[in-house]
């Protein structure tokens, strides 16, 4: 005790205070998260793919990119997964790495049995045909469950994601929702309402609750639709691929500076990448091959894919009150290999958006991680 007074007292020395009048404010300095979304990578790893470094030296992908910057670890849950991956023993056990390699972990909750995103929502089998009530006992009961089945292990996650890309709501047709006259707006916030009391039930406020829209220019009018509602969340995730969405920068910066001014939440930018090249490297066809799909301010290039997130990284750093918390970079490891039999994984479509070129070296866009 004796040794924080006298801390005490020569800090206000130093800011020119009186100790007795001016209480000194310590916070702690605030992450900026700098992610990826490894969900693939217990599939992946089936293959026995080489990951290598910039000089094309093998590498152990998980530590490698836990020492080059990378600080969050984003990872998709699905609740009977019809193609057997992405269940929860695979992210109890992806959990167990990221949490060994001192990363924070960011659980991005589907509740459905396969992809959610705008355009499908479809609940899990299991609880197709039950009533509304029901179905808020189902979404309570398993988030419930999931929370309490990572704390176990001690792996609880830093970030709880409450559906993906939920633009439309999640769990057709109980709460979808489509437009400003839609009458279901109760039900969709009631159901989150229920996740997130599970969440808060089991690991209070230590975990961050995260909702999330797909579109930096239209989450405006969502977050407003579902603010009567008071949900009880805590950041605003935003996905942003250009060829999906506006491309004017300065607009993307004015979008997200008016949802921090509007709405008071931290801001992640959950799901994002850029290419290194418009070709590709199998025979699937690519979600990015030409020019029209990307930035012109920035080039199909390994260094043009650098700079992009430089830019964005400082775009985010800028959102008003440091709302701005990081960005997750969505499937960098997804490369094409060979070797497969299974058509859903017999190449890749993302292969030229990862953060490794076609001989599966890290490309130079690991300096942004690094050094930002």
């Amino acid at each position: 005790m004796k040794k924080l007074l006298i801390l005490l007292l020569f800090l206000s020395i130093l800011t020119g205070c009186d100790s007795d009048t001016k209480t000194i404010d310590l916070q702690p300095e605030t992450t900026f998260y700098k992610g990826m979304d490894l969900s693939f990578q217990p599939e992946l790893e089936q293959y026995n793919i080489t990951y290598k470094d910039a000089n094309g030296k093998p590498i152990d992908l998980l530590p490698f990119v836990a020492e080059n910057g990378t600080n969050l670890i984003r990872l998709k849950l699905w609740h009977t997964p019809k193609d057997g991956q992405n269940s929860l023993n695979d992210v109890k056990a992806y959990a167990k790495r990221v949490k060994a390699q001192n990363m924070d972990f960011l659980l991005n909750f589907h509740y459905s049995d396969y992809w959610a995103d705008p355009g499908k929502q479809n609940p899990p089998e299991a609880w197709k045909n039950m009533n509304i009530q029901e179905i808020r006992t189902a979404i309570y009961n398993y988030t419930k469950s999931v929370i309490e089945e990572l704390k176990m292990q001690n792996t609880l996650p830093e970030i709880i994601q409450i559906g993906n890309e939920t633009d439309s709501g999640f769990l057709w047709d109980y709460g979808k929702v489509w437009n400003e006259f839609d009458n279901n707006w109760n039900n969709y916030a009631a159901l989150v309402k229920e996740a997130i009391r599970a969440v808060r039930e089991v690991s209070g406020d230590t975990v961050k609750i995260m909702l999330h829209h797909s579109s930096v220019e239209n989450a405006v009018f969502f977050f407003d639709k579902l603010t009567p509602y008071n949900i009880d969340f805590d950041i605003i995730g935003l996905s942003y691929y250009p060829q999906f969405q506006i491309k004017d920068l300065n607009l993307v910066q004015l979008k997200l500076n008016q949802l921090s001014l509007n709405f008071k939440k931290d801001i992640l930018m959950v799901e994002v990448a850029y290419p290194f090249t418009l070709e590709w490297n199998d025979s699937n066809t690519n979600y990015i091959g030409d020019s029209s799909q990307i930035l012109k301010e920035f080039a199909a290039t390994p260094e043009g894919q650098k700079a992009y997130f430089n830019w964005l990284i400082s775009t985010i750093k800028n959102i008003p009150d440091n709302r701005g918390i990081g960005f997750c970079y969505w499937a960098p490891d997804w490369v094409a290999f060979s070797g497969n039999s299974n058509t859903s994984t017999s190449g890749s479509s993302w292969e030229n958006q990862c953060m490794f070129d076609f001989n599966h070296q890290a490309l130079p866009v690991f300096d942004s991680f690094r050094n930002n």
